[in-house]
């Protein structure tokens, strides 16, 4: 019988480096203004002056802008990459345990307790869309990995339990209260499908919630389960590199302590470097400039890596929740390229100039494809390869939009691995909180998302909303019923 068979040597795999390398951020083509780059504006002196004092308001924790209620949210900086490694050695074991015997991994959760984790998981492990059709030994010995909690649609949620049915299931459940409505239905439908096929369920579901109060909290107590704890000083979008975003990533093999050393050499970095140097300095004042003199309202983070598409989602969270209040601050949309080059560059290219782009530029994947292109219109690429092929186009879009007035900056990863993603992830949180602070927004509380929440609530009938869903009721009998169209 034939089938579809790869050439030799078609598929090129190098070994790249696995545990280090430097994260580094390319600027020289950011912001044209008047003929000067951004770095000459006197705009830029005075908010590199500013942002070294607000660097001190985040290190000393006292400024009201930092706190949620009366908690400093700043554990991320100084916490997080500091984190013990009896800590991570507790995760890992409890990790290892629970992946030994099971064949599919469920995490729940929503917001910042499932990008940062998902976004981690496919940098390294690759899209989990192909790296679950994968069979045991080619995952080597990772369980399939799925999420749940981070919607509600139906269809989705029915089809993930029917793949996952009669196999050997392993949850990993995220809520600092438990009742987040999203990962709250989710676990429900999991917990009770858990308990009517596990003698010993309760070995199978890993809580990470708060440590003393909550409905989660009060249930693992009751019901056993093993549990590690959200620090009440580290908001969701923030929590990555803490044990919300760290159970998951063990149990996916990637090793968590190369990790938080990486986001430990980046706040190392952040404390010490001059602004010339500083990679999340740097990117905050050129973000406020952007905004403040440049007219910048939107920032696409591209990435020609289908692997680092989730970085870029995780992005767009965490700048538009953190800056975004008191009309204010820039909207971040993710670019996957070259694919939807076909769909926006356009307006890039030549709609308003309102538009930023920060790219995710990676420089070894350790897997390549050899274009065979003789006899093809692709012939002048005859044994060249699908990276150099990639590259030269993000490259050409890059330098084009550059070239028609839209400010460009590249993080440069020398490959994916947990040290480099570390780096990543704690120079984005640094950069974007003391972004919120140059716009004199606290980047650590949400509003407008309790807002959608409070609506959302009395719609779907939880208890104590009832007035409230009549006073909704009553503002939806005053629509017009005639603009239905």
């Amino acid at each position: 019988m034939s089938g579809f068979q790869v050439s030799s040597g078609l598929i090129r795999r190098e070994p790249v480096g696995n545990t280090g390398g430097k994260v580094r951020l390319d600027y020289r083509r950011f912001g044209v203004v008047g003929g000067k780059h951004v770095t000459a504006l006197p705009e830029y002196n005075m908010a590199s002056r500013t942002v070294k004092s607000l660097h001190d308001v985040l290190m000393a924790g006292t400024d009201s802008l930092l706190k949620d209620g009366t908690v400093t949210m700043t554990g991320w900086k100084i916490d997080s990459p500091y984190r013990a490694e009896a800590e991570l050695d507790q995760i890992i074991q409890v990790a290892a345990e629970l992946r030994s015997k099971i064949d599919d991994f469920i995490s729940i959760g929503i917001g910042g307790s499932f990008l940062g984790n998902k976004a981690t998981i496919e940098a390294i492990l690759g899209s989990l869309e192909l790296f679950n059709l994968l069979g045991p030994e080619q995952r080597g010995g990772i369980p399939r990995i799925f999420f749940l909690g981070n919607h509600m649609d139906p269809g989705y949620t029915a089809r993930v339990l029917e793949i996952i049915a009669g196999r050997r299931v392993g949850v990993n459940v995220i809520s600092k209260s438990g009742g987040t409505v999203e990962p709250a239905i989710a676990f429900a439908i999991l917990k009770e499908c858990m308990e009517n096929g596990f003698t010993d369920h309760a070995s199978r579901i890993v809580a990470v919630t708060d440590k003393a109060k909550g409905a989660l909290k009060k249930l693992s107590d009751e019901i056993g389960y093993a549990a590690f704890e959200v620090p009440d000083n580290v908001g969701g979008r923030y929590s990555v590199t803490s044990p919300v975003g760290l159970f998951g990533l063990a149990v996916a093999g990637i090793d968590i302590k190369r990790f938080i050393a990486g986001a430990r050499f980046a706040e190392e970095e952040t404390r010490k470097r001059p602004i010339v140097s500083n990679i999340a300095m740097l990117r905050a004042v050129m973000r406020y400039v952007a905004y403040t003199k440049m007219g910048i309202k939107i920032e696409v983070a591209a990435t020609g890596t289908y692997d680092l598409k989730g970085v870029a989602a995780w992005m767009q969270q965490l700048g538009p929740e953190s800056e975004g209040k008191d009309d204010k601050g820039i909207w971040i949309s993710p670019e996957f390229y070259t694919q939807d080059a076909h769909a926006n560059s356009q307006m890039i290219q030549m709609g308003e100039r309102n538009i930023m782009e920060t790219f995710l530029m990676l420089e070894e994947s350790g897997t390549d494809v050899v274009i065979p292109g003789r006899g093809t219109p692709v012939e002048y690429l005859d044994g060249r390869t699908l990276s150099f092929a990639n590259r030269a186009f993000v490259e050409g879009l890059r330098d084009a939009h550059y070239a028609g007035g839209v400010p460009t900056m590249s993080y440069i990863l020398p490959a994916l691995n947990a040290f480099t993603l570390g780096q990543l992830y704690q120079y984005e949180m640094n950069a974007i909180a003391l972004s919120a602070l140059l716009l004199e927004q606290n980047p650590f509380i949400q509003p407008g998302v309790q807002q959608y929440k409070r609506v959302a609530d009395a719609k779907s009938g939880k208890p104590g909303t009832e007035s409230y869903a009549l006073e909704l009721g009553r503002d939806e009998q005053k629509l017009n019923p005639n603009l239905i169209a």
